[in-house]
């Protein structure tokens, strides 16, 4: 298995557990509140991380150029504000299973945009695992209903 696949999973296993405890620690504040606990914890092990070494530090920063900031800075809306509330949010009026089911539909987004936006081609088998997800996600959705 080559690393890219490696990392794929366990990134998949991160997300899929921090769903857990996020619904436990979101029971008593507000969705605002656990945005910015989110962000600040976040901004603060990536302070650490680049005080201990990791990557290049901060220098990193000075050497980019202005659109890409735009295109980070429109990632970083869709991703924390918007994405990240919308996931949040979703937790107060359904299960965690439902919540999540749903939202992991997302790389099939991602998908449509890369073949739209950047001319991306798909294979068979590609389309074929698109439908397996959204099979997977429906059957999740559909728990407990006839």
């Amino acid at each position: 298995m080559n690393l890219s696949i490696q990392l794929s999973l366990l990134c998949a296993i991160a997300w899929g557990v921090q769903s857990i405890f996020l619904k436990k620690a979101m029971r008593d504040i507000p969705l605002s509140a656990a945005i910015l606990i989110t962000l600040i914890i976040n901004f603060f092990v990536l302070v650490f991380l680049m005080v201990m070494g990791v990557g290049n530090g901060f220098s990193v920063f000075i050497n980019i150029s202005g659109p890409i900031y735009f295109y980070f800075m429109v990632a970083g809306f869709l991703n924390y504000l918007l994405g990240r509330g919308f996931y949040y949010s979703s937790f107060r009026f359904t299960s965690v299973t439902q919540s999540t089911s749903i939202s992991s539909t997302y790389p099939i987004i991602s998908v449509a945009f890369a073949i739209i936006v950047l001319g991306e081609k798909l294979a068979f088998h590609q389309f074929i695992g698109i439908g397996l997800t959204l099979s997977g996600a429906y059957l999740l959705m559909m728990k407990g209903k006839k």
